[in-house]
Order: C-alpha cells, then sequence, then structure tokens
C-alpha cells in the first residue's frame, strides 16, 4: 500500500500520462504505476519498507531493448546487422534516454530523497533513465505492449536521425581501441554482485575495469553489460583527458 503522500498525487501522475498519450482509463494497478516514480533514495529515507522502482526498471530495461530492435529491423532491411547493432546501442544508451526523459519532463514527476534532491538528482543522467526504463515496465506489465511500443517509438527512437550520419560505437568498444592504441593491451573487467533484494536476487552488479593490472574506474548497472559499459564510459574519458 502506498504512504498517503504519493496516493494523493495518483491524479496527478495520470494527468501526466495523458500528455504523454495514455488514457488514465488505461492504468489499472494504481500502486505499481506510482512505484514506477519512486527513486532508491526516496524510500531510503522513510522509517518503514516500501518498494522502490528498481525491479520495474529491471523489466524495462528489457522491453526497451526488444521494441528498439524491432523498429530497427523493420524499419532498415538494407543495412547489415553489423549497423543495427551500433544503433541499438546508441538509442539505448544512458545519454540518450536522459535526453528523452527531458524532453518529457520525468524529472519534474521522480520521487526522490532529500539528499539527492538537493544535490540535482531530478536531472542527472542516470536517474532519469533509469527512471525512463521503470515507467516503460510499468506500462508494459500494466498496460500492454502497443501502449509501450507507442512510447518508445515517439520519444526514444525518434532520436535515430541524428543518429544515422556519426559514427556510433559502444564505451567498451571504443576504450578497447584506445587501449590497444596506447599500450598494446586490452582492458580487464571484473564484475561483482553489488547490491541484493530480501530474497537473495541480484539487483545491482558493480563492474571495475583494470588496464594494465591498475584500476581506472567503476560502474553500476541492473545487469553487466550495463555495469561494463558505464565502467568503460568513465575510463574512455579519463584516458582521454589523461593521454
Amino acid at each position: 500500500m502506498l504512504p498517503r503522500p504519493i496516493r494523493g498525487k495518483v491524479d496527478y501522475y495520470k494527468k501526466y500520462f495523458e500528455k504523454l498519450g495514455i488514457k488514465e482509463n488505461l492504468i489499472k494497478d494504481e500502486d505499481l504505476f506510482m512505484t514506477s516514480f519512486i527513486h532508491k533514495s526516496y524510500t531510503a529515507d522513510l522509517p518503514y519498507n516500501l518498494q522502490n522502482n528498481e525491479r520495474l526498471e529491471f523489466l524495462g530495461d528489457a522491453v526497451l531493448g526488444c521494441v528498439i530492435s524491432k523498429l530497427l529491423y523493420q524499419k532498415f532491411d538494407d543495412i547489415p546487422e553489423s549497423q543495427l547493432t551500433l544503433y541499438k546501442i546508441a538509442l539505448v544508451r544512458e545519454e540518450n534516454l536522459a535526453d528523452a526523459a527531458r524532453d518529457i519532463n520525468l524529472g519534474d514527476y521522480i520521487f526522490l530523497g532529500h539528499g539527492e534532491e538537493k544535490s540535482g538528482g531530478k536531472d542527472k543522467d542516470s536517474i532519469l533513465s533509469d527512471t525512463l526504463e521503470a515507467v516503460l515496465g510499468y506500462i508494459y506489465i500494466d498496460i500492454g505492449i502497443d501502449e509501450v511500443e507507442k512510447i518508445i517509438e515517439k520519444f526514444v527512437y525518434s532520436k535515430i536521425e541524428k543518429m544515422k550520419n556519426i559514427s556510433v560505437k559502444s564505451f567498451k568498444s571504443s576504450l578497447q581501441e584506445l587501449v590497444q592504441k596506447l599500450y598494446k593491451e586490452t582492458p580487464v573487467y571484473e564484475d561483482v554482485d553489488y547490491e541484493k533484494d530480501a530474497k537473495g536476487n541480484v539487483i545491482k552488479f558493480k563492474s571495475n575495469v583494470y588496464i594494465n593490472s591498475q584500476f581506472i574506474a567503476e560502474g553500476y548497472g541492473i545487469n553487466k553489460k550495463k555495469s561494463q559499459e558505464e565502467a568503460a564510459k568513465k575510463a574512455f574519458e579519463y584516458l582521454e583527458a589523461n593521454s
């Protein structure tokens, strides 16, 4: 059961969904709906247990990848799988998802803890992208695949136009190329289970990246792919600035 401060905003949040093109009467599970906007920092400040949106983020990440892959497959029938993969990487990248979240003013609707709120959490790429994925996870499970596909195509996939004429690579690929050029080595990643839920299921991973046996950066994510990509991004930016 949601606490009163959140439950009292259900109608307001339904109006927000209306602006995105999702009719209020499609929302069946109001508790799950509101949970998609609750960041873990908000629940950490409470004296009682309350579900945050990390599990929905996990689901939304998978749904997003599937829908983006489907759209690319349908709309680009004349380019190879390798290029489709690069487009997908660029579209689901944290920065792109954060831009999409800003386009729909999602930051204004995220429930954050006091500390995160003061530090500008409503405009952090990581929080915006994670919350967007959580919202997509909610739409998929409570409203259906048709509606989530519409939202993804309208607000995320639509950014494909700016990527058509640029070279897009994952940060892992970019880091590997740079490290091979500088050191004739390849980066080494170490993955650890960083956070588990009450049932012992891993809900967040941590990845460390090493170059020449030296620790360079760390990254976090709901799966190893995401945590390694974040670690690679930090390492790539560090090497570019210091080499």
